[in-house]
C-alpha cells in the first residue's frame, strides 16, 4: 500500500522540473476523499470526539490541473512562482448521512504545484520512498460536511499530497534497470545454492579449491548486497503497481494520497504552526470534458 503523507519535507525539496513543464497540465481526475481517523492524526486532540466512533465520510470531486498562474500560494504546496490554478469541474458533492442526502459546496478554484524531492520521504505506511515528484494542491470546502462525528468544518482549506511520475522515459529506464538487477541477483543466489550443494557432495577438497571457493562466495556476497541495495532504491523511486494513469500514459499518480488541514491560524513561517491529518484520497484519470 502506497499512502503518501510527506508532512515533514516542506523545506527539503528542489524544483528541478517546474509544474509548467509537466504533462499533468490540462489533465482531469476524479478524486475520492476518505475522511476519518488515520494513524498519527491529532484531530481528536484538537477537536475532542472527532471521528472517535470510527465513522468515515466519503466525497467525490473532479478537478483539472491548469497552466494559469495562481494569485495565491501556500507554503506546504510550493512557491508562488510554480503554483497554478486548480479548476474544480464540479463544485459540489453529495453524500448520505444519518439525516439523508447532503450536499457539500467547494470553491471553484484551488492551487497546485509539483515539487521534486532531493531525498527520501516517509509515506503514511512508515516506509521511505522517493517519487519523481510530490504533487500538492488545495481546495476550499465552503459549506463543510458532517457524518456522525466526522466533520469537515465550514470554510476549511484541504491540502492534498501524493506521488507523481510525469517523465515516463525516466520511469522506463528505471524499470529496465530494476529487471536487470532482479535477474542478476537471482543468478547470484542460484550460483551460491549450486556451490553449497557441490561442497556438500564432495567428501574431500584440497586447500586451493577451498580458498578459491571461499573468495568467490565472498565476492558474490558483496555483489549480492550491492544489487539488493540497488533494487531497494529503485522500489522507492518507481510508481507502485496499479498507479492511476492518464489515457496517454504520460502521467502516473500514487494509488493513495494524504489529506491535511491547518490545525491553527499561525503562519507557516512562525513556530507553532501545524497540519492535522484529515484522511486519505484516491484518484482516477478521466477524459477531458
Amino acid at each position: 500500500m502506497f499512502h503518501i503523507l510527506f508532512l515533514s519535507v516542506i523545506f527539503s525539496l528542489s524544483n528541478v522540473v517546474t509544474s509548467l513543464q509537466s504533462p499533468l497540465i490540462d489533465s482531469q481526475w476524479k478524486l475520492n476523499l476518505d475522511v476519518g481517523l488515520q494513524p498519527g492524526t491529532w484531530m481528536p486532540k484538537r477537536f475532542p470526539g472527532w471521528a472517535e466512533s470510527g465513522a468515515r465520510l466519503g466525497l467525490d470531486i473532479s478537478i483539472q490541473f491548469t497552466d494559469q498562474p495562481s494569485s495565491t500560494a501556500e507554503t506546504l504546496v510550493g512557491p508562488k512562482s510554480d503554483t497554478f490554478q486548480l479548476k474544480l469541474c464540479n463544485s459540489s458533492s453529495k453524500f448520505v448521512s444519518e439525516f439523508g442526502e447532503q450536499s457539500v459546496e467547494f470553491s471553484d478554484m484551488g492551487g497546485w504545484c509539483i515539487q521534486r524531492p532531493t531525498g527520501d520521504v516517509r509515506n503514511a505506511a512508515g516506509s521511505f520512498v522517493k517519487p519523481e515528484g510530490l504533487l500538492r494542491f488545495w481546495i476550499d470546502c465552503k459549506s463543510g460536511a458532517k457524518r456522525r462525528d466526522v466533520e469537515i468544518f465550514p470554510d476549511t482549506r484541504i491540502f492534498f499530497t501524493t506521488g507523481v511520475w510525469d517523465d515516463q522515459s525516466l520511469v522506463s529506464i528505471q524499470k529496465q534497470e530494476y529487471k536487470k538487477a532482479l535477474s542478476e541477483i537471482e543468478s547470484i543466489a542460484e550460483k551460491t545454492r549450486k556451490t553449497r550443494q557441490e561442497a556438500k557432495e564432495k567428501e574431500k577438497k584440497n586447500i586451493v579449491e577451498d580458498v578459491i571457493t571461499f573468495r568467490q562466495m565472498v565476492q558474490d556476497s558483496k555483489d549480492y548486497d550491492m544489487l539488493k541495495a540497488r533494487i531497494q532504491r529503485l522500489e522507492k523511486e518507481l510508481p507502485p503497481p496499479k498507479s492511476p494513469t492518464t489515457s496517454d500514459g504520460l502521467v502516473k499518480i500514487a494509488p493513495t494520497g494524504s489529506l491535511v488541514i491547518k490545525g491553527n491560524k499561525i503562519p507557516d513561517w512562525l513556530p507553532g504552526s501545524e497540519y492535522l491529518i484529515l484522511g486519505t484520497f484516491s484518484a482516477l484519470a478521466i477524459e477531458k470534458e
